[in-house]
């Protein structure tokens, strides 16, 4: 029978995806007497250049095509693998996994951290073919999972395989909820969760470290199913390549981002409407439409932001891919990212959260979240009491403070949010000696 995913003990950190560069100009040897600093970085087709490639399993390594999957820990890791060779969606070696007595889970606790963070817009993609349906004697819908060591979100296909039916590739949007009443779906199928809410799901996609496989569709313990090219790609349907530089100057501090659509298809003909794009910059600021040949936005202040570039076609949106950077204050020949604080305990919190949700939901909540210029927190106490919030980034840095009195009974604080980046941050609550934490979604 199907088991929910083993809990694994993993190092909880956050690993913000930069790529840095510094080149000094030493004014000895130049005509001018200044010195730029600059960070560059371009993405095409949802691929960082510089070896910078989003994770891909692919199984073709001679030495080591399992790469970073091995079986679970006992007693969930009873699977057998093998690795044969030319599948017919690219003619390369492949996963043969089959489906041992008891809890079958082959897991992936290095390649695939905080998917949710990097590569929203994106889409997580296998190849699946059906060797072997143990006896079952229907259709199987193929899976994958997403587990932060508490809770498991599964995308389930759509498409129904049988023995030797054929290979079919699977592609698992990468979004959050965004406070909706069921998973995020596409064509290709939908996530499900157990106990599913929004913020529970989307703390799973945010904080999850353990990407699995289960071959176990039948109580009968013979199903063998092939995997391949377990990949974060694009999604499909983008008619263009993006290209985004950014500079980094220490005179005033500030970054400018250029962005390029290479191949746009904004040409109409009959029946066939070209496409427009809305570029937004991760700090509030929307360029819409893109105009050719380049666009270029300034940040005054460093930190970390994620840009995203929609394309949308007859009032469709087409795809969306997104790109996070961030840029800091140099000293001296080193570009360093200024933070006194440490990081935010992520497993915790996301624990907490699930554990004390009816709890936190009496006295504690957020209106509305994701939230765009205001978050209320609306408080419901059993006496008066002094409520202290403070709102925090990912990278620990407190963004926003308040403190106020508040009766008894149903009240709230507003907090303006105007100026914050999009992005996700925790509400920390203090009040009577009791601090508790929330996640907290920006959404511009």
């Amino acid at each position: 029978m199907r088991k929910t995913l083993p809990e694994i003990s993993t190092k909880e950190y956050f690993k913000l995806l930069t790529l840095k560069f510094l080149l000094v100009f030493d004014a000895q040897n130049q005509s001018f007497m200044m010195k730029k600093y600059f960070l560059a970085f371009y993405m095409i087709l949802g691929s960082f250049l510089l070896h910078a490639q989003a994770p891909c399993s692919d199984f073709n390594s001679t030495t080591n095509p399992a790469g970073n999957w091995v079986a679970a820990p006992y007693p969930d890791g009873n699977v057998y693998t093998s690795f044969s060779s030319s599948t017919p969606a690219d003619g390369s070696q492949y996963l043969v996994l089959g489906d041992g007595s008891g809890s079958s889970w082959y897991l992936n606790t290095t390649d695939f951290k905080y998917i949710g963070e990097i590569y929203q817009g994106q889409c997580l993609s296998f190849d699946f073919y059906l060797k072997d349906d143990g006896g079952y004697g229907s259709p199987i819908y193929p899976t994958i999972n997403l587990s932060d060591g508490i809770s498991t979100i599964t995308f389930v296909s759509s498409t129904a395989v049988t023995p030797g039916s054929g290979w079919i590739t699977v592609k698992a949007p990468i979004q959050f909820a965004n406070g909706s009443l069921t998973p995020p779906s596409n064509a290709y199928g939908s996530w499900q969760m157990n106990g599913y809410t929004p913020a529970a799901f989307d703390n799973v996609l945010m904080t999850g470290t353990i990407l699995g496989l289960c071959p176990d569709y039948y109580p009968s313990p013979s199903e063998i199913v092939y995997y391949d090219n377990i990949c974060i790609t694009d999604c499909g349907g983008c008619s263009a390549d993006f290209k985004l530089t950014t500079s980094f100057n220490t005179t005033n501090h500030s970054a400018i981002a250029d962005l390029s659509i290479i191949n746009p298809s904004i040409s109409s003909t009959p029946g066939n409407p070209g496409s427009s794009y809305i570029v937004s910059w991760g700090d509030g600021a929307i360029t819409s439409p893109y105009i050719l040949p380049s666009v270029s936005h300034t940040y005054s202040d460093p930190g970390s932001y994620t840009i995203c570039v929609t394309e949308v076609k007859e009032k469709e949106i087409v795809c969306k891919k997104c790109i996070t950077f961030c840029y800091s204050e140099s000293e001296g020949k080193t570009i360093v990212q200024k933070s006194s604080t440490t990081l935010p305990d992520w497993k915790n919190i996301a624990k907490a959260e699930l554990e004390n949700t009816n709890e936190l939901a009496r006295e504690y909540a957020l209106i509305p979240n994701p939230a765009k210029n205001y978050v209320d927190l609306q408080t419901n106490l059993s006496a008066k009491s002094t409520v202290s919030v403070k709102i925090i980034s990912l990278v620990g840095e407190t963004v926003l403070e308040k403190s106020e009195k508040v009766n008894n009974g149903r009240q709230a604080i507003r907090l303006n949010t105007e100026k914050l980046i999009q992005g996700t941050y925790i509400v920390e609550i203090q009040s009577n000696g009791k601090v508790s934490s929330q996640k907290l979604i920006i959404s511009k």
